[in-house]
């Protein structure tokens, strides 16, 4: 239960006081002038590679945001397409709406048949930047005709059109002030409309303590968890007033120089207030009477924010009802019951799709990363859907795939839907019992801890002679929303350590969202660029769960720490701590300033390989070097054999950058897999070496044919054994009736 009290202030500024009395100067800034800056984005950028328009998919989209705080003030774009010789430059053109709104007709490039042509033609477009939205999508249509003739199949292979990624989209932005309302949050600070990754500055007077890193490493994870795929990054900065929108965190006794004369918190508070200098940025202020205040005020914005209006919000407790329980990460797919695909949406109209779309229905399932899978059927989903029945000549299908491998596809029957007609309303699709229904598995292997499933809708069109083809348009398909998909039989059993389940899904430290079961170590003086990286994997942690790390236990590396049941993080260069470490487990990386040691398996000549077979033929090289260099690094707990150690380190202080743009960058954290990941400028490498242990629990009979299955000669032993103790009892049980037998005919 969350209790906080409201307030406004006034939003008048005072231009002549740099350091205010009161609050009113921060309430609308100085009022220079509205910044203005100009943006260019590819196709390739806005996540289309090239378009290519065709008669059976005549239409394509591009779409682009604009933050809340923004306003398009100039809007174009530059096509560069080219198009078939074969289409008539009469007829055939292309239309270019902006959300719906039609903006120019592109006239298609007459092109010579018998002719080779390499270069492409380029027109630049003005669109109409007052229809501009924080979503807005440019579709692109082509009208292609080949002949003059009355009889033309509309869906010739010879009607086509491409867009060239290399196209752009190009505007300029005004920066606007928005008022300081709490009603307005997380935006201007992050902006779900703007795709950038997130980078936000977190400002301290000082070195904050223990405490106060505390405090903002949850707030790092519950801003993580809103930027999402996006990436989040969080720049560290000491009483140093910030040039962009920033998050400033302050008690009564340690204050940043720009706040000296702030009014007093009276309790845990949290504020929105336009920056004092560059009036269209904001600043969120974190404030409280002590350190412990912080943390409070943080657990009401991540917990409170539906109720938060005004400028000021005061938490004047937080109660946590109910401890999380494992595997119940709001991202993941839930492990107590069958889930729903309408639980899974992220927009309403997600799992429809329209005739002429090449949109895919896609849906996001992430699985828990200890997911045993091994020699299963794969992951059983009961798939409903509905479609606009084709005729009885054209075919039509669904096809299925996961992580853009395709699973299975389906044959849509004119029996499919049926089209309802009421007095009162007409609906779209059949809603009675005639929807199609079919139950099988994903495959195991295909699934990973981030999947995409996609159901790929195609209508064909009926041609029953050369001038004789059926109209198109109007067909629809839709995924039910009670479609399930269900992994409540499954258990949980992995073998550790695994880098991969540490970047893809925080593993094992989110087996409980808040972390309750973990301990992140680190430096008891921190640089800047060490608070940096573990509030960046504090984001990606919250990015992973969707939950933020109220309950991670912080330490310094200098305390005396009870670590038998926890899972532990350590962040930067704690020495002694790693030391410790050391002497009681195995790291294969080691880094110390310039010396660098790692011990690699050798298989094939390729020392990043990893073979069962070859496990123990190791080499260990130790060497000296001074480029960048970072390592993320897994073992077992020395502590407990049941929880696992990941540890960052760099080989000097500078070098935590490479850790920083790793986690924020998908492409490479994709990368990272094995016990031992190392990061140069470059290239990212893993390493696999290392005994390796698990977690997790299995019923008995799993368990023991589990670990067997590595070992087939001891299994045919055991086998063998089995057989002959069962032959053996047999052997004793028909002697002994024989005998019985014998004696009583006797």
């Amino acid at each position: 239960m969350l209790l906080l009290s409201t307030c406004l202030a006034g939003m008048s500024f005072n231009s002549s006081a740099f350091k205010p009395t009161d609050k009113t100067v921060f309430a609308q800034g100085y009022p220079e002038q509205a910044p203005v800056t100009s943006h260019k984005f590819t196709f390739e950028q806005l996540n289309r590679e090239g378009i290519r328009l065709s008669g059976t998919l005549p239409s394509s989209d591009v779409n682009f945001t604009n933050r809340i705080d923004k306003i398009i003030k100039e809007l174009s774009v530059k096509l560069k397409h080219t198009n078939s010789p074969a289409l008539l430059s009469q007829l055939s053109h292309i239309k270019v709406y902006l959300n719906d709104q039609l903006m120019a007709i592109v006239p298609v490039t007459p092109l010579e048949y018998d002719k080779v042509h390499q270069t492409l033609t380029e027109q630049t477009l003005k669109l109409k930047p007052h229809l501009v939205r924080n979503y807005n999508t440019i579709r692109f249509e082509l009208i292609g005709h080949y002949t003059n003739e009355f009889c033309e199949d509309s869906t010739h292979s010879s009607i086509w059109a491409e867009l060239d990624k290399e196209s752009t989209l190009k505007y300029k932005a005004q920066q606007i002030a928005l008022k300081s309302d709490l009603s307005h949050f997380p935006e201007p600070l992050f902006d779900e409309f703007d795709y950038a990754k997130l980078s936000l500055p977190m400002v301290f007077a000082g070195t904050p303590s223990k405490t106060t890193t505390q405090a903002a490493a949850i707030l790092s994870s519950w801003f993580g968890a809103r930027a999402d795929w996006r990436g989040a990054s969080f720049p560290v900065q000491y009483d140093e007033l910030p040039k962009d929108h920033a998050v400033i965190f302050a008690t009564n006794d340690t204050k940043p120089h720009f706040l000296a004369d702030y009014p007093d918190a009276e309790g845990p508070t949290v504020e929105i207030i336009a920056n004092p200098e560059f009036r269209y940025k904001k600043l969120l202020l974190v404030l409280g009477r002590t350190e412990e205040e912080l943390i409070t005020a943080v657990e009401g914005i991540a917990l409170g924010l539906p109720v938060m209006t005004g400028r000021t919000a005061v938490i004047n407790d937080v109660f946590h009802l109910k401890p999380r329980e494992a595997y119940d990460a709001p991202r993941w797919l839930r492990t107590d019951r069958a889930v729903r695909f309408g639980e899974l949406l992220d927009y309403p109209t997600q799992l429809q799709t329209t005739e002429g779309s090449d949109q895919s229905v896609k849906l996001d399932v992430r699985l828990p990363p200890d997911l045993f899978t091994w020699r299963t059927d794969g992951l059983p989903i009961d798939l409903k859907y509905r479609y606009t029945p084709p005729t009885d000549k054209a075919i039509s299908r669904l096809n299925m795939s996961i992580n853009n491998e395709f699973i299975q596809g389906f044959t849509l029957t004119p029996e499919g839907g049926k089209s309802v007609v009421s007095e009162l309303k007409i609906p779209l699709l059949s809603n009675d019992d005639s929807d199609k229904d079919r139950y099988f598995s994903v495959p195991g292997f295909k699934a990973d801890i981030k999947n995409e499933l996609a159901f790929k809708f195609l209508f064909s069109t009926e041609k029953e002679g050369f001038c004789t083809t059926s109209a198109r348009g109007g067909e629809l398909g839709v995924i039910d929303d009670d479609s399930i998909i269900d992994i409540s039989d499954f258990h949980h059993y992995i073998a550790m350590p695994n880098l991969h389940a540490f970047a893809q899904g925080g593993f094992p430290f989110t087996k409980y969202a808040d972390l309750s079961e973990t301990s992140v170590i680190f430096p008891s003086n921190p640089s800047r660029l060490e608070l940096e990286t573990l509030f960046t994997v504090a984001g990606h942690i919250g990015k992973t769960t969707g939950f933020p790390i109220f309950n991670a236990d912080l330490h310094y590396a200098n305390e005396n720490i009870d670590l038998t049941g926890k899972d532990v993080l350590i962040i930067g260069e704690v020495e002694n701590f790693t030391a410790q470490m050391n002497e009681q487990s195995q790291l294969s990386v080691l880094l110390e300033q310039s010396t660098r040691e790692i011990t690699q398996a050798v298989y094939d000549g390729q020392p990043y390989d990893y073979a069962l077979a070859n496990e123990d033929a190791a080499a260990t090289v130790s060497l000296s070097s001074y480029g960048p260099l970072a390592a993320i690094v897994g073992f077992q707990s020395p502590f407990n054999t049941e929880r696992s150690v990941v540890s960052i380190m760099a080989n000097n202080n500078d070098d935590l950058n490479l850790i920083n743009n790793t986690l924020t960058d998908s492409g490479k954290l994709s990368q990272i897999r094995g016990n031992a990941t190392i990061i140069n400028p470059y290239k990212v490498h893993n390493s696999y070496l290392g005994e390796r242990y698990y977690i997790g629990s299995l019923p008995p009979f799993t368990y023991i044919w589990f670990h067997l299955s590595e070992h087939p000669l001891i299994l045919a032993i055991l086998t063998l054994l089995t057989l002959l103790i069962i032959s053996f009892v047999l052997w004793r049980i028909l002697s002994a009736l024989a005998k019985k037998r014998v004696e009583t005919q006797e």
